[in-house]
């Protein structure tokens, strides 16, 4: 099966429900949120303290939010705020919650991964903007033979891991606030 296919093939083999969809977002989002701020204050009295969130092509905007108005709002981190975003994700729950997610424009398929994603890239903007001495980047790995993509994966574990570690070791002063996908810069949209 080519990436296409296996993606299709996870969809249908995986089914959320609400309390599933609210442990992504606890998993994904807030988990390491909580883990990035425990560890600011030292990375902060770093020389080049880097942040590298592990984020997927799933969370880039184009494919994660269908409502336009969202797809800006999450877009524009210089007027963007963390309650926002835990707004957001608030409202996501309940729209999921009721049957509504997907007419109200967030993802049909892998919904809570994807936006928990989107929101990851949102924050690691948002915290580039807010510690300029720091190095805050979001990188996607590929699709790698892991757990999470039930080994469907291209990618060896050790290829994915090496489009992670580029990013962390980009020279001193290198880019901030910005996504990688299999090491090379891209958009977030």
């Amino acid at each position: 099966m080519d990436a296409g296919q296996r993606i299709d093939w996870m969809w249908t083999s995986c089914r959320q429900t609400y309390e599933t969809a609210k442990q992504g977002l606890q998993t994904n989002y807030y988990g390491t949120k909580r883990v990035t701020e425990a560890l600011l204050p030292l990375l902060r009295s770093s020389s080049d303290g880097r942040i590298v969130n592990v984020s997927s092509n799933f969370g880039l905007l184009s494919v994660s939010i269908i409502r336009r108005s969202l797809k800006q709002e999450l877009n524009g981190v210089d007027r963007l705020a963390e309650e926002r975003l835990d707004e957001l994700l608030a409202e996501f729950l309940r729209d999921f919650e009721s049957g509504g997610a997907e007419a109200r424009g967030w993802p049909a398929e892998f919904s809570a991964y994807k936006v928990a994603k989107a929101a990851m890239n949102a924050y690691s903007r948002i915290l580039a903007r807010r510690h300029p001495e720091l190095r805050v980047n979001c990188a996607h790995p590929g699709y790698v033979k892991t757990d999470i993509t039930r080994n469907s994966g291209i990618l060896t574990p050790e290829e994915g891991a090496r489009n992670i570690t580029s990013v962390a070791l980009l020279p001193e002063g290198g880019p901030t606030g910005r996504y990688f996908s299999e090491g090379e810069e891209a958009s977030f949209v």
